[in-house]
């Protein structure tokens, strides 16, 4: 059990994160096309939320990762799911994952994590970057593929987007 001011925070933050889900599924609109605005609105709440948890130290990869998620500035993204990696790694160095489904939703993470910041490092131009995270990515995916079928996961194709912005990068020869 945690402290009793731990405690708090982490329900607030799990409270947040609901919250966020709600407003995400109001905001979405007929057709998944929805209200911007309010969308963007919610998203900072939630920012507010885990940058608050944060500085008490109490942090969480999906915390983190959904707010990269929903995030817009390429450097914010970035940065978040960063924090999320980071997170990620922490949690499973308290608590190594054991079953099929923990281990797949821990190296897929990982790998998601890695692709979304070598993916926007690309649309950024930043080659070297954004190879050198896409290629750390991509074995996690591949681990993650493998433990599909036993982890009872649908593919998300996470290691063919990998793999296909790989190849979009110009070889390493050619940007100097």
């Amino acid at each position: 059990m945690y402290p009793p001011e731990e405690h708090q925070l982490r329900r607030k933050l799990g409270l947040a994160m609901l919250e966020f889900a709600q407003k995400l599924k109001e905001t979405a609109g007929p057709h998944g096309i929805g209200d911007e605005v309010l969308r963007r609105v919610a998203t900072e709440k939630f920012r507010r939320a885990v940058e608050e948890a944060a500085s008490h130290k109490i942090e969480a990869s999906l915390s983190w990762h959904t707010l990269a998620v929903w995030t817009e500035v390429g450097k914010e993204r970035i940065g978040c799911f960063s924090r999320a990696l980071e997170c990620r790694r922490a949690e499973t160095a308290d608590s190594p994952p054991t079953t099929p489904t923990e281990i797949w939703l821990d190296v897929h993470t990982q790998a998601d994590c890695l692709f979304e910041i070598g993916r926007v490092h690309f649309y950024e131009g930043a080659v070297d970057a954004s190879r050198r995270f896409l290629t750390e990515a991509l074995p996690l995916a591949q681990a993650a593929d493998a433990l599909q079928a036993a982890a009872v996961v649908p593919d998300d194709r996470l290691e063919g987007r990998i793999a296909e912005l790989l190849l979009q990068l110009p070889e390493e020869h050619e940007n100097g």
